[in-house]
């Protein structure tokens, strides 16, 4: 009987697992046949289309052009590679993302069969990381996060596995390679470093150092004068990516994610860590945590801050259910906090695209390639909509291009002397300007030269529904701008 009922509490914990990740996994078909934009992956797919269009994308900043491109080159090399120039979608790139999200995966399962030697640890490991909603959220967008995070944890997983032999330096490559795919995931290598130095091997850590910044080093050098050269790489890919902090960031993407979402899932893997005591692990569950809650107040960020401490604590919680719920005593609570790690691991995520969200897009692009040329200049916040269409975005993100405004780095006058003069042949805005005489107060950040300049210059020709797959308030619209007047010297493609 106990052992029937030891089997009842083990396949419990599996078909719980199971059930959940199941959930999310069943929106991934929705997520990654939408046609249109999510998660502001927008931005990052245009300055790979233009990039591969030819378009320096890390050049300085030049009168009436501006690319962002503030993730690492190896995403905009890899997506060029990807992508249709003619008939651009965003599949290649969301594929590329699921393929990176069941690397995760695996790395967790691995990683739990190490630490426990249970098979049921390793199922169970990368069904509790994909359980959680952000996860299939942004493991299945055309954006960089989880590849870049598979990279540095697969570093990190070989470093755990050889961390007393010569092959620990085999991580760094893998490492730096994640790093240079996306700049946020530097915990693995410092939890490495500080391992190295708690457990007195100072000599190991000054080599690990040392070869991990020789080769930063060389590849910034590699990207700066062979890969773009004469561009201002190092602009975008460090200074570029300073943006400020915000206290309602703070709060709500940091503390009360932490305190909601990963509360339990820390107590419990802290419990199991008590039980298989590892220096590195805690470094790394204990830097995770403190870099994603500090990270998590950057203007812009989101719940994919969290990636580090859920991928980890997934392993953990896996390896303390695996073997607590075999214990007739221990598991009915074990696998009862299993329950509600799981059922709060869906919090904070919107939902995927509706049927209605398809319409909507259809129709937005429909009127976009009807009403105006391929290479018509624009102005706008949702590039990838713009650039599906076959438009052209000579600033291609208003957000960064507004954060160096406001630091003084980019002329003030520019944009508005360039709608003075009518050179963008479409301006697309998720907000009512209202009347010239009256203009709603501005609630986009677009600075009020910009508002005044719009409405001096422009009318509005159409007001679209906007997918809700865009949306940043309930209603919003899509309301598309165009010259009072035409220009002979402001023609479709003067841009580019």
């Amino acid at each position: 009987m106990p052992v029937r009922r030891e089997m009842l509490w083990g396949a419990a914990s599996l078909l719980l697992v199971g059930l959940f990740a199941g959930l999310q996994i069943s929106t991934w078909p929705a997520r990654l046949s939408y046609p249109g934009e999510q998660n502001d992956e927008g931005i990052a797919f245009f300055e790979t289309l233009h990039l591969r269009r030819g378009v320096p994308i890390y050049a300085q900043p030049s009168p009436g052009r501006f690319d962002g491109a503030v993730y690492g080159p190896l995403y905009y090399l890899l997506g060029a590679r990807l992508i249709d120039p003619e008939e651009p979608t965003y599949f290649p790139l969301r594929l590329l993302s699921v393929l990176g999200t069941l690397g995760c995966a695996a790395c967790s399962g691995l990683l739990a069969f190490w630490l426990t030697r249970r098979r049921r640890a390793a199922v169970m490991a990368p069904l509790v990381f994909l359980s959680y909603g952000f996860v299939a959220r942004f493991g299945t967008s055309a954006r960089c996060d989880v590849v870049a995070l598979f990279l540095v944890f697969l570093g990190f997983v070989l470093a755990y596995r050889y961390f007393e032999r010569r092959q620990l330096f085999l991580a760094i490559p893998i490492m730096l390679l994640g790093l240079f795919y996306k700049q946020q995931f530097v915990v693995g290598p410092l939890a490495v470093v500080l391992t190295l130095v708690l457990t007195k091997q100072y000599r190991r850590a000054g080599l690990f150092v040392g070869l991990f910044g020789l080769g930063g080093l060389a590849l910034l050098g590699v990207f700066q004068f062979v890969v773009f050269p004469r561009q201002a790489f190092l602009d975008h890919f460090v200074s570029y990516n300073a943006a400020g902090a915000s206290w309602t960031q703070f709060k709500y993407a940091g503390l009360m994610y932490l305190g909601i979402v990963l509360l339990v899932p820390i107590i419990l893997g802290l419990e199991f860590l008590r039980t298989h005591p590892s220096r590195l692990l805690l470094c790394y569950l204990s830097l995770s945590v403190v870099v994603s809650l500090l990270t998590a107040a950057r203007v812009g960020s989101d719940t994919n801050y969290w990636f580090e401490p859920v991928l980890i604590l997934s392993t953990l919680v896996a390896g303390l259910v695996a073997e607590r719920s075999d214990g007739p005593r221990r598991a009915p609570e074990v696998v009862f906090l299993l329950g509600i790690t799981l059922f709060l691991a869906r919090f904070f995520t919107p939902p995927g695209p509706q049927p209605k969200d398809f319409e909507a897009d259809r129709a937005v692009q429909a009127y976009l390639r009807r009403t105006f040329p391929r290479g018509t200049p624009a102005l706008s916040h949702y590039a990838g909509t713009l650039g599906r269409a076959g438009l052209d975005l000579p600033i291609s993100n208003l957000d960064q291009y507004r954060f160096l405004l406001a630091q003084g780095k980019l002329p003030e006058r520019e944009v508005p002397a360039e709608l003075d003069q009518c050179r963008f042949k479409v301006i697309l805005l998720n907000f009512e300007l209202g009347p010239a005489e009256n203009p709603r107060p501005n609630i986009s950040d677009i600075p009020e030269s910009w508002v005044r300049a719009i409405l001096a210059n422009y009318r509005l020709a159409a007001s679209l529904d906007m997918p809700d797959t865009e949306k940043v308030r309930p209603d919003d619209r899509f309301y598309v701008w165009v010259p009072r007047r035409n220009r002979p010297d402001s023609g479709a493609g003067a841009h580019r």
